[in-house]
């Protein structure tokens, strides 16, 4: 065997070696991946987890329609931002960074007014020194609480408010707009704050509501009248001729999404 068969052997030799260490180091971080996955390390938003326990999952052939669970035989669909989200039902309770607290109200742009209940003293929040004073930025110069943070949050929201009364009451001469901004304030335990991402800050009650079937919504009063007085004659011929007669399969059903049962 000569000197360049003997490289030879040894280059596949190599090859083989790293081929087989690398397929390890692959199978080892996908492992590592789906394990990340299972323990919610990465962010994922999945509604199912807050369909209410008494709720069905969706039945796609029973309801051929867009829907998010069934309750008590009924489709409903969760109430959504623009973003996509579902929207927390006011009362649902919250685990935020300060301590736990709940909704206390909702406004139209997504965000909400969360009161906290019950600080956690253990939360320390860093404030940063004035770099014009310091001349140089990221430097903390003292802690304060979460009850604090929160109240200096408060502030602010009330300082926005009470902006937007004084030029809707001097400039534009709208008491109604004014008194309607004065209403909003807020005391020291509650924040304004929107959620994203998914995790709801551990909330389970959102607001939901029966899905309704396009097709079927499109249709004009006239349509709809119509409609319901064949389906009505139809079950009315139907006793009438025969008392034992069982209504066809679906008719029921038919009938309840007319009249509304």
């Amino acid at each position: 065997m000569n000197n360049s068969s003997l490289e030879t052997i040894c280059i596949l030799f190599i090859f083989s070696i790293l081929f087989i260490y690398f397929g390890i180091c692959a199978v080892d971080t996908i492992e590592n991946l789906s394990s990340l996955i299972a323990f919610g390390a990465l962010p994922m938003t999945n509604l199912s987890n807050l369909i209410p326990s008494s709720a069905d999952r969706p039945d796609f052939n029973k309801f051929p329609f867009e829907h998010d669970f069934v309750l008590d035989g009924r489709p409903q669909s969760f109430a959504r931002n623009l973003d996509g989200s579902a929207i927390i039902a006011v009362g649902a309770e919250l685990i935020t960074r300060y301590g736990v607290g709940y909704v206390e109200r909702r406004h139209v742009d997504g965000s909400y007014i969360v009161r906290i209940t019950e600080f956690d003293e253990s939360v320390e929040i860093a404030q940063y020194a004035d770099p014009t004073v310091v001349n140089e930025f990221g430097v903390i110069s003292h802690y304060i609480s979460a009850s604090e943070m929160v109240s200096a949050l408060s502030g602010l929201y009330n300082n926005r408010c009470m902006q937007r009364a004084m030029f809707f009451e001097n400039r534009m001469k709208d008491r109604a707009s004014a008194d309607e901004n004065m209403d909003l304030l807020i005391d020291a335990e509650c924040y304004e704050v929107s959620i994203t991402g998914g995790d709801y800050c551990g909330a389970t009650e959102f607001i939901f509501a029966p899905a309704t079937n396009p097709l079927r919504s499109k249709k004009s009063s006239a349509e709809t009248a119509a409609y319901r007085a064949k389906v009505q004659a139809m079950a009315d011929a139907m006793l009438s001729d025969d008392e034992d007669e069982v209504m066809p399969e679906g008719l029921f059903d038919e009938l309840a999404e007319c009249f509304g049962q």
